[in-house]
């Protein structure tokens, strides 16, 4: 792959962006010569950006790392007193923006409304409130299975302004899923609504959360939002079922509205190190682990990325499609919060009632700052667009959750983006509490690609001996330092910690990504897991699922290995196609679209037409998934998916296929 810009920052970003205005400020030659300083001296890069992020201190930490440099058990900020609440809301009502409005919201019928920075803050004081009357201090775990909208961003602010920590769940996660995170994190509280609703079907939460609640045998209080003007609320189906030989007693319901009516208390100061957020992985390669985040280093290295990446200013009106339990919702709600404009968030299909609900969306609330998974963009590219396609205030695009595909990026571009708004490409995951890549708003762009680390992350691409990789080879994204955002460890695991991070590079984060350079710019490649190694070559799923994207009838693709008695794997690949299965010709035509772009050898063994790929709620398609499927190992938790069925779907068409 080699750089071809495609896009070019205008004036306007080169003089005015906050990277721009920073680099002027510190007396810095531009972004790259920023990242470098950024590595080779953190100290001084985190002190000015926290200052120039607005970070708030009740007692200002004693230095900005502890004396012990070692990646795994840097201390962030010691001595440092906070509360992100601070930083976040009270600053601006103190310096007059009160009535600037943080907070929009939108649902599925059209109904929705607003919040200014003063309501947002009185509304989390008297939440905070509410859950100390249910016995929540300081440290105390609140589970959060919301949808999109209004009461998962208090709650968010609401826990940190009291000191408990929010442990967000996924919106579609079933009884199992959600008790085994509530019973990991023991939670005494978890939050839900009562129903939320997807192309005007009614999904019945309170059921499962109650359920869900009982089995984890920790939660007391089940806090219930009323969203569909139910008169009552739920009774649990079936009683409760026994946990560990006992019956788990039955939460008490305590309604939202009981919460919102508490008086307002005052927000606690916190050490810098206390935990913000416990958020869990996915968990489809085991027990899911719970990414631990502080009041400290949390809101300071996502302020970065959205001020300097994704240049955040003061006004905007930042949308990104995610789910309460993925890192962006968080990142996007303390990032954009940080730098005093508003969040819009939805729930609902953005295709219903009408495929143009998107552009409706983006226009009504003047969205400037939009983002998405890549996979968003690959479902909109073959529908009609509407007259204006490019919406008229988005002035930024975001991007993160899986490596992009070049038609796809410059659909999102071109198309979408009226060829006018940088593809500001992130990189990193919920142990990350941020990115480790990012694009800057200064910098050219080529299709895919990242500007390289984010500022004041020390990432580097090593070979399998761990030295760095050659340009333009495929290699490990490794990380040399530790960064503000990195979690402060795994929840009541610190040995897995060790282990899944360090143990294969003892000194070094290691990832998980394959990446590589060239010139100055960076691309991912996919999980080093689902690395594909055919007759001792090596390739990323990106590149196969590039060539078969090109066929006119496929939509989606998926390309993993398969165990081979000879080769080590081959080579398979998974089509969503348009309008019906795919012939025989069409399959073969495949094939060689593969072998034409990448070499005889990594013609695909099979092409197999399914009607869906498993896919996390945050977009992510699971090859891994597909590959143990296929060679009849256990998947492990398949609660993250989308609709786990389409694991049995995909093992149909692979027997019903013919080789």
């Amino acid at each position: 792959m080699t750089p071809d810009h495609a896009w070019h920052p205008t004036q306007e970003l080169l003089e005015h962006s906050n990277v721009a205005v920073l680099c002027r400020k510190l007396g810095v030659d531009g972004y790259r010569e920023l990242q470098r300083r950024s590595v080779a001296d953190p100290d001084w890069f985190w002190t000015h950006a926290m200052r120039d992020i607005g970070v708030v201190w009740d007692v200002p930490p004693l230095r900005i790392r502890g004396e012990d440099r070692r990646i795994a058990t840097t201390r962030w900020f010691p001595g440092g007193r906070t509360n992100l609440v601070d930083s976040c809301l009270e600053r601006h009502i103190s310096e007059g923006r009160g009535d600037s409005i943080a907070f929009r919201w939108e649902t599925e019928d059209g109904t929705g409304g607003l919040l200014d920075y003063r309501q947002l803050a009185e509304r989390c004081a008297r939440i905070a409130s509410g859950l100390r009357a249910l016995h929540i201090g300081v440290g105390d775990r609140v589970g959060a299975y919301l949808p999109p909208g209004r009461e998962a961003f208090e709650l968010l602010f609401a826990c940190a302004h009291m000191g408990a920590v929010l442990v967000p769940m996924f919106s579609g996660f079933g009884v199992d899923a959600l008790a085994e995170r509530l019973a990991d994190a023991r939670a005494k509280v978890l939050v839900t609504a009562d129903a939320t609703a997807r192309r005007g079907v009614r999904h019945d939460m309170a059921a499962i959360a109650r359920r869900a609640a009982a089995e984890a045998n920790t939660v007391r209080h089940l806090v219930v939002v009323g969203r569909d003007g139910a008169e009552s609320l739920p009774e649990s189906p079936g009683g409760v079922r026994p946990v560990s030989g006992r019956a788990a007693p039955r939460p008490e319901t305590v309604r939202w509205e009981e919460l919102t009516a508490s008086p307002p208390c005052p927000r606690v100061s916190l050490p810098a190190a206390a935990p913000f957020l416990l958020l869990h992985t996915s968990g489809t390669t085991g027990r899911p682990k719970g990414a631990v985040h502080t009041h400290g280093g949390f809101p300071v290295q996502v302020g970065s990325e959205v001020r300097y990446n994704l240049d955040v200013r003061p006004g905007d009106v930042v949308f990104w499609v995610t789910d309460p339990g993925w890192v962006m919702f968080p990142l996007v709600a303390v990032g954009s919060t940080l730098a005093c404009a508003s969040v819009l968030a939805y729930d609902g299909a953005i295709d219903h009632p009408e495929p143009t609900r998107l552009w409706r969306l983006l226009e009504d609330h003047a969205v400037t700052v939009f983002g998405s998974s890549p996979s968003l963009s690959r479902s909109l590219m073959g529908r009609p667009l509407p007259d204006a396609a490019a919406p008229r205030r988005v002035r930024i695009l975001g991007s993160t959750g899986e490596p992009w595909t070049e038609d796809a990026w410059h659909w999102y571009s071109a198309e979408f983006g009226g060829k006018r708004c940088p593809v500001i490409n992130i990189s990193g995951g919920t142990e990350v509490g941020g990115s480790l890549l990012g694009s800057a708003p200064t910098l050219p762009q080529s299709p895919c690609s990242f500007s390289g680390p984010c500022l004041g992350v020390d990432a580097a691409i090593v070979d399998a001996a761990g030295e760095p990789a050659a340009e333009g080879e495929k290699g490990e994204l490794v990380v040399r330092q530790s960064w503000p955002g990195m979690t402060r460890g795994l929840w009541r695991a610190p040995g897995r910690f060790a282990h899944t991070y360090f143990r294969r590079r003892p000194g070094l984060w290691s990832h998980g990504d394959l990446a590589s350079g060239v010139g100055d710019e960076w691309f991912v490649h996919g999980r080093m897991d689902d690395v594909i190694k055919v007759a001792g070559k090596r390739l990323g799923p990106a590149e196969v699922e590039q060539a078969v994207l090109g066929h006119p009838r496929v939509v989606e693709a998926a390309a993993v290995g398969v165990p081979h008695p000879v080769k080590g794997e081959s080579l398979w690949c998974f089509v969503v196609t348009r309008e019906g299965p795919l012939a025989e010709a069409e399959s073969a035509r495949i094939r060689e679209r593969v072998a034409a772009a990448l070499g005889p050898a990594f013609r695909p063994s099979r092409v197999v037409a399914v009607p869906g790929l498993p896919r996390t709620r945050n977009g992510k398609v699971m090859r891994r998934l597909i590959s143990d499927l296929i060679s009849g190992d256990p998947p492990g938790d398949l609660s993250a998916l989308v609709d786990a069925r389409v694991m049995d779907a995909i093992l149909a068409a692979v027997r019903s296929q013919p080789r």
